[in-house]
């Protein structure tokens, strides 16, 4: 839904070009108005991201080793990442990560990690936006459990986590507990958040 400004000044000015986007900015596109393979996008892709995920994911972890109550048990229990959130939200604020770490985390979320850190911090911001908007959308239409398969790669793979070789089931359930983080009383950082993906990428969602 929160799709259609965007997509309907395209469609207003530049209607010739909506080819052209839905091939290299599918996510800008509803789903109404592509098909299903647009939607899960060209497997080569899908499959480039999740390796690079894959790579940075096993790095974070083996690099946070040594911190404690950090780990990816922890980032699967509501309760516990919420007691990480109180102890480490500032130190993942945006504006006190470096652009090294902001490259990575561009990256990670599938963003562009061209431009200054100032650049890829707003872009950082902007998709979280987009993201916490897209989930109450969700919830107002009756939760997760409405969505299609394909539905449910796409909001996956926006928000850090695997799409590939995952059941219908676990992606619901992933989708399900990143919107109760989402939504919880207690404020969570973008870094933060997108911090997390990278420790719970392989951890499979009860």
């Amino acid at each position: 839904m929160i799709k259609l400004i965007p997509f309907g000044i395209i469609f207003c000015i530049l209607p010739e070009s909506i080819p052209l986007w839905v091939i290299f900015v599918p996510g800008i596109i509803p789903s109404t108005c592509v098909t299903p393979a647009q939607i899960v996008c060209h497997p080569k892709q899908r499959k480039k991201l999740d390796a690079a995920r894959q790579i940075r994911s096993a790095s974070v972890i083996r690099q946070s080793k040594d911190i404690p109550g950090i780990s990816a048990e922890d980032f699967l229990s509501r309760k516990s990442f919420i007691r990480i959130a109180k102890h480490y939200n500032e130190d993942f604020d945006l504006n006190r990560i470096n652009r090294q770490n902001l490259l990575a985390m561009c990256r990670f979320m599938g963003l562009p990690g061209w431009g200054t850190r100032g650049m890829m911090q707003k872009r950082l911001d902007k998709h979280i936006e987009y993201l916490t908007e897209d989930d109450k959308v969700r919830i107002k239409s009756c939760g997760v459990n409405t969505l299609s398969l394909a539905d449910l790669q796409q909001a996956a793979e926006e928000r850090g986590m695997r799409s590939i070789d995952v059941s219908e089931d676990q992606l619901r359930k992933s989708l399900d507990y990143w919107i109760s983080l989402q939504l919880s009383e207690q404020p969570i950082s973008p870094g933060l958040l997108v911090f997390s993906r990278q420790f719970v990428l392989n951890s499979t969602y009860k």
